[in-house]
Order: C-alpha cells, then sequence, then structure tokens
C-alpha cells in the first residue's frame, strides 16, 4: 500500500511539458527516466543539462521493484519471529529454521511475498523495454501514461494475490499496457 500512494503521489505531477509525438532527442526521454522538467540550463561548451525533476516512470518502477524484494525478506523474518514465538510457546514441535520458512511452501504471507517480487521482476524487462520502444517510435506522453497505468496496476498485485480470481484485476490491464505500447511501436513502425 506505500508503493500505491507513493506512486499516486507521482502521478498527480502535471504531463503538460511532455512531448506528445515520438522522440526525436534525447531531452525528450527526461519524463520517462528522470521526471517533469522544471528548469534546464545548457552549457553552450559541454552541453552539459542542469534540470530538477518531480516523478519519473523508469525510477518508480526501480524503486517499487526495491519495495517488492524487501518486503520479500521482511515478510521471511516476521514469519520467522512468529514460528520462534509459536516454539517456544510450544504450539508446535520442530524448531523453525530462516531456510525452511524462507523456501517452504507452507506459509501463505511468504508464497504472496515471492509472487509478487518474482511476478514483478519477471514483467519488468519487457515493460521498459516497450516502454523505451514506444517513446521512441509512438509517443513519450503516451509511454508515460502508459507507464503510469501499468505502475498503479502491479502496485496491487500482493493483495489481488491472496483472493486468488481478483489476482486478475491485475495482471490482465498490466500486460495490456505491455502489449498496447508494443502493438503501438510496431504499428508507427510499419505505416
Amino acid at each position: 500500500m506505500i508503493g500505491l500512494a507513493y506512486i499516486f503521489c507521482l502521478t498527480i505531477d502535471g504531463f503538460d511539458e511532455i512531448t506528445s509525438g515520438p522522440a526525436s532527442s534525447t531531452k525528450d526521454y527526461v519524463p520517462i527516466i528522470y521526471g517533469k522538467i522544471d528548469e534546464i540550463n545548457i552549457v553552450e561548451k559541454n552541453e552539459l543539462c542542469i534540470f530538477t525533476t518531480h516523478s519519473s516512470v523508469t525510477s518508480a518502477a526501480l524503486t517499487m521493484y526495491y519495495i517488492f524484494l524487501y518486503n520479500q525478506s521482511a515478510v521471511a523474518f516476521a514469519e520467522f519471529d512468529k514460528a520462534q514465538q509459536a516454539y517456544r510457546d510450544k504450539k508446535i514441535e520442530e524448531k523453525p529454521t530462516l531456510m525452511k520458512i524462507k523456501y517452504g511452501l507452507d506459509n501463505t504471507e511468504i508464497i504472496v511475498a515471492n509472487r509478487l517480487a518474482g511476478n514483478y521482476n519477471e514483467q519488468l524487462l519487457p515493460f521498459l523495454i516497450s516502454l523505451y520502444m514506444y517513446a521512441t517510435y509512438a509517443s513519450v506522453r503516451g509511454a508515460v501514461h502508459f507507464g503510469w497505468a501499468w505502475l498503479f496496476f502491479r502496485c496491487y498485485y500482493g493483495q489481488a494475490y491472496r483472493r486468488g480470481v481478483m489476482l486478475f484485476l491485475s495482471t490482465l490491464p498490466a500486460y495490456c499496457c505491455i502489449w498496447g505500447m508494443i502493438c503501438g511501436t510496431l504499428y508507427e513502425v510499419t505505416r
């Protein structure tokens, strides 16, 4: 849920300064990589760009990735602590080990945390490739919109995974974002 709040705060930043067409220079990628441009100063000799920014699809995607990885470890340690307490209270007979808790398949919270990080890891590379292809050949603004939508659909995957069929309310729209960018890119390249 923290990830959802973080992404929402980043998306409310304006899209009005983003190029609506394909990227024509390296500066057009700034909204995807760094975020919205507040100020650009170009020093003519070195062509060094200095800018301040607010939001970025790429940095939010990578931040979310590390949040999910941290969550995976935190859940394992929390569940290990619970198992140790249960052993001390004589509720379970076998002494728990961190390896058995972390890599076992009998704890729902561990499975959810592993699938959350694992599925995100599986989808991150196709997402980033399609994001940059779409920005290069179709529309930077469209890539930013697709990117924020994808991040929104991915951020509640863990909650949806716990509810079975609800999982498709996270995965299918996220897949549609990736395929929308791939199809849009192919359309622009072949027309």
